[in-house]
């Protein structure tokens, strides 16, 4: 009689006996040989006419990584700047590749990961191809082209890279971070550059309508341009291809946003942003430039002398002067008591930020001998630091591709800011860096790494510097606003604001579109200068028109905050010379009392809606939903949505239209078709529009200066009792309380149910599937035949729990 494991091994061996027979069948026929990823792992493909290797592996569900290196070259590198999160925690697969020789004409190689399929294919081009449907997803217009380059100073090994794409005339294009096209679908645009700057803000990443995302995961300098003839990629300097692909985890017609799906599997490949703290979700204010200690203190009261909110006051750069950039400290002629000046307002409930330029020094800071001696300095061409002044201030770059530079850096940081004041939030400018145009000549990593190669990723690394620094002392409770970013800086949780934009509505309508991308580009925490940066007069009808619908929108961004350059007004001069010029005046009582009254009613809504914008900023941190979002975003499925670019939704439950036109007293605003049970409701007028048998356009007035302005929330049309008794909560379970009847749904007298969603509780609370709403758990057995949920305070589209909400379902 056989044994249980003699009867496993023959199960073994019989499965393995089939495997191999199939396996045969296969070669006889000619197919590929395709396989799941946990049976594949990783596959390399030695392309023997195209003389390359190209390593396709699991990276994320339904993604994968793509690297290709020239025939001969000694490895694929796993030690350079990358915007993906390193492979553990299951990100990638483990254990060995499977190696594969392959030439032109034979069968396609590559394999499957979850609903997405990579393959070399018989012509030698890559192809994706989405699993559920057999739809190709992106396919190589032409072979990938891998050429020696020669860089400054001649370094060997590099490569430039040209990658292309086939085109489809259906497709959009959004992301790529920020750009000053006015172009909300980069279709079309063209040859936007991989070089940061200011104002310009690549993050090389696309989510296409035709369900996938490309991340270029290459930092050198280059191009890419979409159009009807192809998708161009160009990259000057590079020692490998390397790019990252992924689809939905579902195929059409999704039940759930394919945007939001493609958003999450980006952010889970590339990192989560933190939390931001919940003050950070009020009104900051800004101005070129407070210049002492008493003029930010006065700012502060004028604020709340008029009952207005603010919860963030930011010193401006030159704050150093006269002393030298780098040395990270305040002179004590402008600032007397840092100290106290951080520990007052912060009894004030008002947060300090400050501009330090922490990735420059200059040759008179005490900390420059040290760094120069240490080699943390970038290097000129000639490889030595004596042409290498080209930062900002005749400065030179921290060469913070060396870990050993980043923490030197923020020693001075941590000796000065933070340890002799208390300070912990900041504002990092010219990050790209600024400077003269030499610093594309720069070398980093000990004069390795040429600019071209990976300078686009210098903001990225001035985050992390901060990042590695700040986050074991001070967790999430440090903020910093940057002007520039890369791919995957968000894990470092760094906030963007779009650079110096001009003051007029051209600029106003750019950066409404560009801000849309950069959301869609994974940099949840953005922001404008509110007002533009140049050339506002705060005296100019004109002017204050253009702030007061800057307000407006202003409001619906992640970070809300008032900056610019500004001309007229009083003068705000006086004091010690040594601490410079204070420009004139950027607070709201100097905009005139009727542009004042309207900005003071913007901000006070802001200030209501804090706990949801919170909510926003923790659902971002959690699946990478863009606090504000297109429209396509919620409504996948409404081709007039598709269309639309001068509307936003703020999160989930809010439709936020502002007036982006000079001397404009109406707009057209579209309402997206909603579910049964649900309208728009305008939050000034209360006027309810039910869309629910289909998407409509409606006229609104837009008075500039009354405070109002197209906003819609997502309301429930049922009229509910009030709730029962706050019901009790245990350690173990969630009680759901019976309350009185409610009117008549769809015919049927329906039972309304209370669910608490207290914090304590949350962990107790399953998500019923029926309707989607945060139901008692375990178990759902005492509601059955739900056809209606809601939430009694601040209907959610997607109805997931918020803190001190509600939640209720109605059953018939």
């Amino acid at each position: 009689m056989c044994s249980v494991s003699c009867s496993q091994r023959i199960k073994m061996w019989s499965g393995l006996v089939v495997a191999l027979l199939l396996l045969a069948v296969e070669a006889c026929l000619g197919e590929p040989q395709r396989r799941r990823a946990t049976d594949a792992q990783c596959v390399i493909v030695t392309d023997v006419t195209n003389k390359q290797q190209i390593k396709i592996e699991p990276y994320g569900a339904d993604a994968v990584r793509v690297r290709a290196i020239p025939t001969g070259t000694s490895r694929f590198r796993d030690d350079l700047v990358s915007a993906l999160v390193p492979p553990g925690d299951g990100m990638a697969a483990s254990g060995p590749c499977r190696n594969v020789t392959w030439s032109a004409g034979q069968p396609p190689q590559g394999l499957v990961n979850g609903n997405l399929q990579a393959e070399v294919g018989s012509d030698g081009k890559l192809v994706f191809t989405r699993v559920g449907d057999k739809a190709t997803l992106v396919k190589e217009k032409t072979v990938r082209k891998l050429a020696p380059t020669t860089t400054q100073p001649p370094l060997p090994g590099f490569q430039s890279l040209d990658l292309v794409f086939e085109a489809s005339p259906a497709e959009r294009i959004y992301g790529l971070g920020q750009h000053k096209t006015g172009k909300l679908d980069n279709k079309g645009v063209k040859g936007l550059r991989l070089n940061p700057a200011n104002t310009e803000v690549l993050i090389p990443v696309v989510h296409s309508s035709l369900d996938y995302t490309l991340l270029f995961n290459l930092p050198s300098f280059g191009t890419v341009e979409y159009n009807d003839t192809g998708s161009y990629w160009h990259a000057d300097v590079v020692l490998q291809a390397d790019f990252w692909v992924a689809t939905t985890h579902d195929t059409p017609p999704h039940k759930t946003s394919p945007w939001a799906q493609l958003q999450q599997a980006y952010v889970t490949a590339t990192g989560h942003a933190p939390v931001y703290p919940e003050w950070s979700t009020g009104f900051w204010q800004c101005k070129n430039r407070y210049h002492n200690q008493s003029q930010v203190l006065d700012v502060v009261k004028g604020y709340q002398d008029r009952q207005l909110p603010i919860s963030l006051i930011i010193i401006d750069y030159y704050n150093w002067m006269p002393l030298p950039l780098g040395d990270e400290v305040l002179p004590p002629q402008c600032w007397p008591d840092p100290k106290a000046l951080v520990e007052e307002l912060r009894r004030q409930g008002v947060e300090l930020m400050i501009s330090p330029y922490f990735h420059s020094l200059q040759f008179t800071s005490k900390y420059f001998e040290e760094a120069a001696a240490k080699g943390f300095i970038a290097l000129d061409p000639s490889q030595n630091i004596s042409q290498s002044r080209h930062g900002y201030a005749d400065s030179y770059i921290y060469d913070l591709f060396q870990p050993e530079a980043r923490a030197f850096a923020f020693n001075a940081i941590q000796n000065g800011y933070i340890s002799s004041y208390g300070l912990h939030h900041w504002w990092l400018d010219c990050d790209e860096p600024c400077g003269s145009s030499e610093l594309q000549s720069l070398v980093y990593n000990r004069g390795q790494w040429p600019a071209a190669f990976v300078g686009a990723a210098f903001p990225h690394m001035v985050d992390q510097m901060v990042w590695e620094g700040m986050h074991e002392a001070f967790g999430n409770d440090t903020v910093m606003l940057a002007r520039s970013a890369w791919a995957g800086s968000q894990r470092f949780g760094g906030a963007v604001w779009s650079g110096d934009t001009h003051s007029d509505f051209e600029n106003l309508n750019q950066q409404f579109r560009a801000g849309l991308n950069m959301a869609m580009s994974g940099i949840p925490y953005w922001t404008t200068d509110i007002g533009g940066y140049s050339g506002g007069d705060v005296d100019d009808p004109t002017f204050r028109q253009l702030v007061t619908r800057w307000f407006q929108w202003g409001a619906f961004c992640p970070i809300f905050r008032n900056h610019g350059s500004r001309r007229g007004g009083p003068s705000q001069e006086g004091g010690n010379a040594d601490c410079g010029d204070s420009g004139s005046p950027n607070e709201i009582w100097f905009f005139g009392p009727e542009a004042e009254g309207a900005i003071a009613k913007v901000m006070r809504l802001r200030e209501s809606l804090r706990p949801y914008v919170y909510a926003q900023y923790t659902e971002a941190a959690k699946t990478g939903a863009p606090v504000m979002r297109p429209l396509f975003y919620d409504f996948w499925n409404d081709e007039v949505a598709a269309t639309v670019d001068d509307q936003l939704m703020f999160g989930p439950d809010y439709l936020v239209a502002p007036q982006l036109l000079q001397d404009a007293t109406n707009r057209t605003v579209y309402l997206p078709k909603l579910p049964q049970g649900l309208v728009w409701q305008n939050i000034f007028t209360d006027v309810r529009h039910d869309t629910g048998a289909g998407g409509v356009h409606v006229v609104e007035p837009t008075p500039t200066f009354d405070g109002t302005f197209p906003v819609y929330r997502r309301t429930a049309t049922l009229a509910f009792p009030p709730p029962p008794p706050f019901p009790e909560c245990t350690a173990d379970r969630l009680t759901v309380t019976r309350g009185a009847d409610v009117l008549s749904h769809q015919g049927a007298v329906s039972e309304f149910y209370n669910v608490t969603s207290d914090r304590d509780c949350f962990n107790h609370c399953v998500a019923d599937t029926t309707c989607n709403a945060w139901v008692r758990g375990p178990g759902n057995n005492n509601l059955p035949h739900i056809v209606t949920c809601y939430i009694l305070r601040g209907i959610t589209h997607t109805l997931k729990p918020s803190t001190e909400r509600n939640f209720g379902c109605v059953r018939s």
